[in-house]
């Protein structure tokens, strides 16, 4: 940004413009850039409308930062313009980091439903295979929640737990059941 970009900020935000309506006319000035200025030139509360750009709820420590962002990538030291520069680059990065970080997570969930659904799929091709008839495991385990028998909502049950279901209808006592669990 050149002087004269900067003179009309300036002279925008004191006329009362919003961030985003000089953004539109200057669009290669960021709106952090504006923000900057604002901070730095105390105009943060002259230039707040209703619907305006919420530069004044940015925290003035971060509109500090801005603002040295601006100074440094428009320094005539070459040493400030690199390091501006890297923390531009830093940001940047984070920026896409953290976006990367939402699609991986829901990348994760996904990919763990799936492997879920998979070893279903895995156990049933096995007892297919195997000739063992399906087991109405769901009923298994509500039953045995009914019994007092310790079962968990997912995974193998122990064969005790199965053998006393197959046993249900005959004379065995649910103290012999849980017993048995």
């Amino acid at each position: 940004m050149n002087d004269a970009e900067r003179a009309t900020i300036v002279d925008r935000l004191k006329r009362g413009c919003s961030a985003a309506s000089i953004h539109a006319e200057l669009p290669d000035v960021s709106v952090g850039e504006i923000a900057a200025i604002a901070e730095t030139e105390g105009l943060t509360k002259a230039h707040t409308k209703a619907g305006a750009s919420p530069i004044s709820d940015i925290d003035p420590q971060l509109a500090r930062a801005l603002a040295a962002l601006a100074w440094g990538e428009n320094s005539h030291t070459a040493r400030v313009r690199t390091l501006a520069k890297r923390t531009r680059d830093g940001l940047t990065e984070l920026i896409d980091l953290q976006a990367n970080a939402g699609r991986i997570a829901a990348a994760e969930a996904e990919v763990a439903a799936l492997q879920k659904k998979l070893a279903t799929a895995r156990t049933k091709l096995h007892r297919a295979k195997n000739g063992k008839p399906q087991m109405p495991m769901a009923e298994i385990r509500a039953w045995a929640k009914g019994q007092g028998m310790k079962v968990g909502d997912g995974g193998v049950l122990p064969k005790n737990v199965i053998e006393a279901w197959k046993r249900r209808n005959t004379t065995a006592t649910v103290p012999a059941q849980r017993q048995a669990g």
